[in-house]
This record gives C-alpha cells, sequence and structure tokens, in this order.
C-alpha cells in the first residue's frame, strides 16, 4: 500500500522549495531591474554633465546710423570698479541628496565657478576688463567718436569714462524631485530639469577729461533673465553680452539727448 500522506508531504515540500526559488529569482531579476534603472539614471547625469560646454566672452555692438558729422573728440574707457560681493553659494550636488528635492547655486560672482548649472568653465571673460572693452566697442560703432579706446590711464582724452559693476547676480536650480540620482529619468518623460536666473546693474559716468567734471552719471539694469528647461531644451545661461549690449544702447541714447559727452 502507498503511502499517501508522505507523498502529500513530498510534494508539498517540493512546491515549497520551488516558491523559495522562484522568490529568489525573482529577487534577482527586480535587483538587476533596479540596478539598471539606477545606471540609466547615472548615465543620463553624467550626459548632462558632458554636454555642459565652457561659454567664452563675445561682445557685439548695437548698430547705429552713420553719422554726418566729422568727430572732433576722443574718449577713453577705464577698467570698471567693482562692487559686487565676493559670495558664491555652490550647493549643486544637493539635487544627489534622498528626498531634497533640487540642488541650487548662487553666485555673485560668477566667472569664478568652475561649473554652472547648463555650461562649464567660463572663459576669456573678465567683467572689470571686458565690460569697458565692449563700452569702447560701442561707442566706437556710433561714429560719434574721432576716437575711443580702453586704458589704464585717462591720458589725453576729451572725455573720460567710468564704470561700477553693482551686480551679474547669476542663480539657478537642477531639479531630481527628491529621487537622488533617479530623479533624472522623470526629466525624460517631459518633467522640468530646472532653472536658470542672470540679472545685471552697472553704473556709468562720463566726465570732462581735463577738468575732471562729471558730465553724466546712471545706474542701469538690464532685463531679467529667467528661463525654465528641459534635458532636451538646454538653454545659455551666460547672456551677460546680450545684457550688457542693451544696457550700452540705452547709455548711449541717453548721452545722445542729453547732448553730454558729444
Amino acid at each position: 500500500m502507498r503511502d499517501s500522506g508522505g507523498t502529500l508531504r513530498f510534494w508539498s515540500g517540493q512546491a515549497s522549495y520551488l516558491d523559495g526559488r522562484s522568490l529568489a529569482v525573482c529577487h534577482r531579476y527586480a535587483d538587476r531591474g533596479n540596478m539598471i534603472t539606477r545606471l540609466v539614471a547615472i548615465l543620463l547625469l553624467t550626459s548632462v554633465v558632458g554636454c555642459s560646454t565652457q561659454r567664452a566672452w563675445v561682445y557685439r555692438s548695437n548698430d547705429y546710423a552713420a553719422n554726418a558729422g566729422r568727430p572732433q573728440k576722443s574718449v577713453v574707457v577705464l577698467p570698471f570698479h567693482d562692487s559686487r560681493d565676493n559670495a558664491n553659494e555652490n550647493r549643486i550636488a544637493f539635487y544627489l541628496i534622498p528626498l531634497f528635492p533640487y540642488g541650487y547655486a548662487d553666485f555673485k560672482v560668477p566667472e569664478g565657478e568652475q561649473i554652472h548649472i547648463t555650461s562649464g568653465l567660463w572663459t576669456n571673460y573678465k567683467p572689470t576688463e571686458h565690460f569697458p572693452k565692449a563700452l569702447a566697442q560701442e561707442l566706437t560703432a556710433t561714429g560719434r567718436y574721432k576716437e575711443a579706446s580702453f586704458s589704464f590711464r585717462s591720458d589725453n582724452a576729451d572725455y573720460v569714462l567710468k564704470g561700477d559693476i553693482v551686480n551679474t547676480d547669476y542663480d539657478g536650480i537642477t531639479l531630481s524631485y527628491g529621487l537622488s540620482v533617479e530623479g533624472p529619468l522623470l526629466w525624460l518623460i517631459g518633467l522640468p530639469a530646472g532653472t536658470v536666473n542672470n540679472d545685471l546693474t552697472v553704473k556709468l559716468s562720463c566726465a570732462d577729461g581735463h577738468t575732471g567734471t562729471v558730465l553724466f552719471e546712471q545706474q542701469y539694469s538690464a532685463d531679467h533673465f529667467h528661463d525654465l528647461f528641459w534635458v532636451y531644451d538646454m538653454p545659455n545661461d551666460f547672456n551677460y553680452p546680450d545684457m550688457l549690449r542693451s544696457v550700452y544702447g540705452r547709455f548711449v541714447s541717453d548721452l545722445t539727448s542729453s547732448g553730454k559727452c558729444a
């Protein structure tokens, strides 16, 4: 006679053994899936960082109508004074912290940083020199002056222009939605990757080159730049050349309308 109870116990044991193996296989595939998910997220992060290109200062002056008269005056632009706070707060890597929703950057002197939100190092960019050189280029483009140049000395110019850099604030965030390295996976389904902001304020003055009398002085702020971006469309976060161009256009217009330093 067959021992039906023994047979049942045998198959019950086999079933338990198979269930255990099945669970182990499921766990192994689940772990492998999680590992692949993390790997994809890390590769996405790496590609984004790798696409953070360097930015370089390139200034293009505004267009002006031809000057009918023959310019008689010369103007020299001195290096700008820097009144910005020397304070940069780089917390971009905070987006890697679990449950922390984003990493952020708050730079008062952004050219001093190696990495920005959507770009790497900013090269050929020294505001105390490149801003006044750009102004000399702008004044040359107007055709109103016999000579417009940048110099460390006032020399014998008829007019001397000075500038003060009040701010070139830069800030932005990289969103991870509290998911650390897996957060960028949400970028692939259309969620925003972050934001960038640029601000620019300068004070400009023009003085008589012989007496030192200030003839014109005004502070200018460029329009605030803000962009919410996606991983498929990374914006330029170095907009200071264009912002300065708009400021210098207004400055030249004010000089023309006031009749000062002409």
